[in-house]
């Protein structure tokens, strides 16, 4: 085994080197046919073959090793168009690789690997057309090791199917993917497997001794099953891992006999299981990890895992679990080392974990714990050997005394508001050995008792951030000599704590970000000589001296963050003799100048960032003797020059950035003596003349986008003979000179779209070697002269948005034999021809989007062999030839035809395509003649048509769907037979759909796949009095995205049985929606997480609503198109958090609502602010075109001016009449929503 797996590492190792194309010059009959693939020399005598998007149906015969005299080991024709094996297919060769993934395999002759008995040991035919797996073809492959059927249409295992076969040596056979409905009995009989995977399949039963005694890995993830399958494990002595995730079982079935006495690992995550009854697990007697996370377990029997002897890890996180008996763990007490009971509802510490004698990680976060102290048993019984402790997002107030040997304790996101002297023991002959303490996230105010940390003198990392602090005594760390990294980041501090700090002589990383820091100490904090990393972004600090960093002090500092701030000074030498400083961060501040020797003497600094600032003038020498810079940026600044000797011994820069700045020209001499430049951004400013003479040996990217040129000089960009990356888009050019780009030789990419351009002349491109992407869309062209372009020279074209009326057929001819993206799309071509794309042989995505196209004629792709995507797209064509896609290429993968007029599904002559897009069309009916067409279909999108229905007899053909839109169509029913027919589904979009009148929500649970469902505006189903939402959701999956449309006055419960564990965007809209609860979406969680609330009543929102939101880390919110008259989001915390627990508000959108502009709308100009010192200068934009559309409703003298046009002034100018208007205005609403 391990010779051949070593040969596999060979194979694919050398594959990558001594590549050409395959000849075969002693074999006249194969030379031909396999130049179209790569040979891959290995030995001396053997070789590769690699064919990619081939046009064979079969594989042609095999070069003679006879003729050849190499003996072809490795042979792979993948992403083919390859249907059948004929007899004899590779007898001539010593294959013992074989790779024919991504075809179109429907029929293997039965002697289609004679010859190979002996040899082939790896076998891959994923991704194809089979409907059996071909046992009788394979039978005799004797040293066959790796079979590969995955992602075929393979819906049933016959009994005894192998049973005549000899493959003695095959342990890895893997049919995840394909439509198997059940198990049978010697489904696997004479098969010594070891690995078998069967996952997202449709199996709902397995069937006694239906899996071989040899198995050790087995994979049913993703199926239908609905109880585990012990009688299919029974006598399986070697198994070690049972994957069942996300399957249907709902129900554990109590004391069951032994089926396997090895160690075992169960992952039963992701189903819907809702009870641990007694005995549940007594078939497997030793289990490594029970996983049985992402549940709805709410009850669990104190026997549960009665008959197993030991159980080393277990995971019940992300349930619901309140209560865990008292003796629920205990036969597994003297094994189970690691449990997690995180997102549960745990009032109390389980009294269950006292009996755990090894346990040493615990994960508690996320429950509704209030109290841990000496009185929980977890503590005190197994702090000898506890060594993780996890209890964040908590309600915590206090902290229990004693913590033995723990190594990493997280209380975050708790209640603690003090820490009091011993908080963390009160044994001085044991001290605590914790490492890692972590704080943040809490109501801690004051840092006094330097005695918390007594009996922990082992700290490295403590955590104090995103809590209130706005005091810390002077010896408060004085207990705490070994501590390395202090983060003290979103607090109330007012200035450095140089004396708290003192102490700490081993401080290595220190963040002070967003506190309230107006100075930095002069002198005084010499004492963190071991300090590496100190950032203080986001605080007030308005000036950096040459004494705030001392070099002498700081001789290991590596990193500076003094990021968006008010500096206005910044001294020069400000960082002198600081000879280990790698990076200083200094973007969002409020410079104006740089300072003679700003940066000088530096030996060791690599970047630095002064983005965002205000800079407009820089001295002599300002970057002085930097030896190692690499990367400047003074992005987003004010500068209209450089100073001619700014940069002086700088000779390693690499990337500098000036982009955003108030450059009329650009002379480079100022960068004389850089030696090295590679990337130069000038975009964005208001250039009409550049001058690159000192940087062109160098430069590989140089981006000169969003000027004001208007001609390239022919000399400017002559001699560059590295630039690979050039960006003259959006800028004002009228016409190109021939010799413009001519001596770029390695130029890759080379972007004009956005200017003014009308033609192309003769020779502008031919002097490029080979260009991988030219971008002239968005211009005024109307022609291309012939041989505009080079021989071959071009791979991707761009030419959107011009004024074409034809296909520039004589300007393609050079490019033949290259080119495999051409897009015309948004011209004025008003027919399309097989005439007019003859000869380009290479062309894989044509994009014709958006033109006049009225006329599609017969056969008019079949020149395009290797065409993968069409887009048709958005053209008034009134008439379509019946055979418009004759001869279509066998290749195509996604097919466009979106808002073309089409009565009727086309006819693709056979072909099987992947993404069809029928959209914006005037289609009744959905029937496809030839079935191929369906057979790989994954995406589907037929909204805005004119569908009575899609009929399941079709959809059951539609195996592979993954993507469906049928939104605004006449649709009557969501019946179950058209449900169930899509169990592959991962995303469905049904709105707009005005007609429906029944749902069948029960099918809706065979969507096991579904990740994302949009489903509002469906008018008479919502409006239906028998229609519960919950219902539909209560079935759902765990998904990612969902849309819905609510008939209720009030958000409340309505997720309470929607698993919402990986929702990250929820959108809800009803008209009926008056009010939100606290709680409707305490569940929501997340490191991003979208929240819209739209097309609603709603108008007033609890300032304590975001408070609920205390497990999103960051949050979109959309309140637009409400009844909202104010909203404050940092009502009870500090922009831009909007809880105590740190979840940080990254977008808000307050438009169509009726806004009253007083005081308590204040914080939208400190939010404006923080953005315009945050955000990209293009996402700024972005927010302030929102907020110039986001408008006030009330008061009258303020009506209908945006809030970005208001001063804080202007928001508190309201009068009292107008306050008392809006209370009263809120009382009534208040009344209403009470009493209807």
């Amino acid at each position: 085994m391990l010779i051949n797996l070593l040969f596999i590492l060979v194979v694919y190792c050398l594959s990558e080197v001594s590549a050409s194309v395959c000849r075969f010059d002693g074999d006249e009959n194969s030379r031909s046919v396999w130049t179209a693939c790569e040979c891959v020399r290995l030995t001396v005598d053997s070789f590769k073959v690699n064919c990619h998007a081939v046009p064979w149906i079969t594989v042609p015969a095999v070069p003679s090793v006879e003729k050849t005299e190499l003996h072809m080991t490795s042979l792979s024709v993948i992403n083919s168009q390859l249907m059948f094996l004929t007899y004899d297919a590779f007898k001539e060769q010593s294959i013992q690789v074989l790779d024919l993934s991504n075809n179109k395999i429907d029929s293997i002759n039965v002697n289609a690997f004679r010859g190979l008995e002996q040899k082939l040991y790896q076998l891959l035919l994923d991704n194809n057309e089979l409907s059996r797996i071909p046992a009788r073809q394979l039978s005799q492959l004797q040293q066959l090791r790796y079979l590969n059927l995955k992602n075929n249409k393979i819906d049933v295992i016959e009994a005894g199917i192998f049973k005549n076969s000899v493959l003695r040596n095959l342990r890895y056979l893997y049919l995840d993917g394909n439509l198997i409905d059940s198990i049978p009995s010697d489904a696997f009989v004479s098969l010594d497997l070891q690995v078998l995977t069967l996952s997202h399949n449709r199996i709902h039963h397995m069937q006694a001794h239906s899996l071989p005694y040899t198995i050790w890995y087995i994979n049913l993830k993703g199926n239908m099953l609905q109880n585990i399958p012990y009688e299919a494990f029974e006598g399986l002595k070697d198994l070690q891992t049972i994957d069942l995730e996300s399957n249907s079982i709902d129900h554990l079935q109590s004391y069951v006999s032994t089926v396997s006495n090895g160690n075992v690992s169960i992952n039963l995550s992701s189903n819907k299981i809702r009870t641990l009854p007694a005995a549940c697990f007594s078939a497997f007697q030793q289990i490594s990890k029970l996983d049985l996370s992402r549940n709805a377990i709410q009850k669990v029997h104190s026997e549960f895992l009665q008959g197993v002897a030991t159980l080393y890890t277990l995971d019940l996180s992300y349930n619901r679990i309140g209560f865990l008996p008292i003796k629920s763990l205990f036969t597994v007490a003297h094994s189970l080392n690691k449990i997690s009971l995180e997102e549960n509802e745990l009032s109390t510490v389980p009294e269950a974990l006292s009996v755990l004698k090894v346990l040493i990680s615990l994960n508690l976060s996320s429950n509704k714990l209030n109290t841990l102290d000496s009185d929980d048993a977890i503590l005190p019984n197994n702090g000898n050997m506890l060594k993780e402790l996890l209890i964040s997002h908590n309600y915590l107030s206090q902290i229990a005394p004693s913590f033995g040997k723990l190594e990493n304790l997280d209380l975050s996101s708790n209640n603690i508001a003090e820490l009091h002297k011993q908080a963390f023991g009160q044994n001085e002959k044991r001290p605590a050995s914790t490492v890692r303490l972590n704080l943040a996230g809490n109501q801690i105010r004051c840092l006094a008792d330097p005695g918390v940390f007594i009996y922990m003198p082992m700290l490295v990392y403590v955590d104090l951030s995103h809590n209130s602090i706005k005091h810390i005594s002077n010896n408060f760390f004085l207990h705490l000599p070994t501590l390395e990294s202090l983060s003290l980041e979103k607090n109330l501090l007012d200035s450095f704590p140089v004396l708290a700090l003192r102490p700490i002589v081993k401080l290595r990383y220190l963040i002070l970000d967003r506190n309230q820091i107006r100075t930095l100490p002069t002198g005084q904090i010499e004492q963190l000589s071991s300090l590496e990393r100190i950032s203080l972004a986001h605080n007030s600090i308005h000036a950096i001296s040459q004494n705030t960093f001392p070099g002498r002090s700081f001789r290991s500092l590596k990193s500076i963050n003094l990021a968006y701030n008010r500096i206005t000074f910044l001294a020069s030498k400000a960082f002198h003799d600081m000879f280990a400083l790698d990076v200083v961060q200094l973007q969002g501040n409020k410079l104006t100048t740089l300072q003679m020797y700003t940066f000088a003497n530096l030996s060791n600094l690599r970047i630095i960032n002064l983005d965002g600032n205000q800079i407009n003038f820089t001295s002599e020498g300002c970057f002085f003797n930097l030896p190692r810079l690499e990367y400047l940026s003074l992005r987003n600044n004010r500068l209209a020059t450089v100073a001619l000797d700014a940069f002086v011994h700088v000779l390693s820069l690499e990337t500098l950035d000036l982009a955003y700045n108030k450059f009329n020209e650009f002379d480079s001499q100022f960068l004389r003596h850089v030696q090295n430049l590679r990337s130069l951004d000038l975009s964005h400013n208001m250039l009409r003349h550049v001058q690159l003479d000192h940087l062109k040996q160098t430069l590989v990217n140089l981006n000169l986008k969003s000027n004001q040129l208007q001609f390239i000089h022919e000399t400017v960009f002559a001699d560059m003979p590295r630039l690979e990356y050039l960006d003259l888009s959006k800028n004002n050019l009228i016409s190109l000179h021939p010799d413009s780009f001519g001596s770029m030789s390695k130029v890759q990419m080379l972007l004009l779209g956005d200017n003014q351009l009308k033609q192309v002349k003769k020779g502008t491109f031919a002097g490029l070697n080979k260009i991988s992407l030219l971008d002239m869309s968005r211009n005024e062209l109307n022609r291309l002269d012939g041989s505009c372009f080079g021989e071959n020279n071009l791979v991707e074209l761009n030419l959107a948005g011009n004024r074409l009326t034809e296909v520039p057929q004589a300007a393609l001819t050079s490019l033949h034999g290259s080119l495999a993206l051409l897009d015309l799309s948004e011209n004025l071509i008003e027919s399309v021809e097989s005439s007019q794309f003859e000869g380009l042989r290479n062309l894989s995505q044509l994009l014709l989007r958006a033109n006049r196209v009225q006329l599609v004629s017969e056969a008019a792709f079949k020149s395009l062999h290797k065409l993968r995507i069409l887009d048709l797209s958005e053209n008034p064509v009134d008439e379509w030839h019946p055979n418009a896609f004759r001869d279509l290429s066998h290749s195509v993968e996604s097919v466009n035809l979106a808002d073309t007029g089409l009565y009727s599904v086309p006819n693709f002559a056979g072909r099987s395509v992947k993404c069809l897009n029928l959209s914006k069309n005037q289609i009744t009916t959905f029937d496809i003649a030839d079935k191929a067409t369906l057979q790989k279909l994954q995406t589907l999108d037929v909204s805005l048509n004119r569908l009575r229905q899609l009929p399941a007899s079709v959809l059951s053909l539609l195996t592979n769907l993954k993507v469906l839109n049928v939104s605004y169509n006449p649709m009557v029913e969501f019946s179950e037979q058209m449900i169930r027919a899509l169990p592959k589904l991962e995303t469905f979009h049904c709105h707009h759909m005005y007609e429906i009148g029944d749902v069948y929500k029960p099918a809706f649970s065979s969507l096991v796949n579904l990740k994302e469902f949009q489903m509002y505006d469906v008018g008479k189903a919502v409006q239906n009095a028998f229609f519960q939402l919950d219902q539909l959701l209560a079935v759902l999956p765990a998904l990612r995205t969902l849309r819905i449309q609510l008939s209720n006055q009030t958000l409340d419960s309505q997720l309470a049985n929607f698993d919402t564990r990986l929702l990250r965007s929820l959108h809800l809209q009803g008209s009926n929606i008056k009010q939100v609860t606290l709680n409707a979406f305490k569940s929501l969680r997340g490191y991003k997480v979208r929240l819209a609330i739209t097309n609603s009543q709603l108008f007033y929102l609890p300032p304590q609503f975001f408070s609920t939101l205390n497990h999103i880390k960051h949050l979109y919110l959309d309140l637009s198109e409400n009844r909202l008259r104010t909203v404050n989001p940092f009502s009870t915390s500090r922009l831009p958090t909007v809880n105590s627990h740190g979840t940080v508000l990254q977008d808000i959108d307050l438009r169509n609502n009726p806004i009253h502009c007083d005081c308590s709308m204040l914080w939208v100009t400190d939010w404006l602010d923080h953005l315009r010192t945050t955000a990209e200068p293009d996402h700024f934009d972005e927010h302030v075109s929102k907020w110039n559309s986001t408008f006030c409703y009330t008061p009258n003298n303020l009506a209908g001016q945006s809030l970005w046009s208001l001063t804080a002034e202007q928001f508190c100018s309201v009068s009292s009449t107008a306050q008392c208007s809006l209370s009263l205005y809120m009382l009534s609403l208040f009344f209403v929503i009470l009493f209807g």
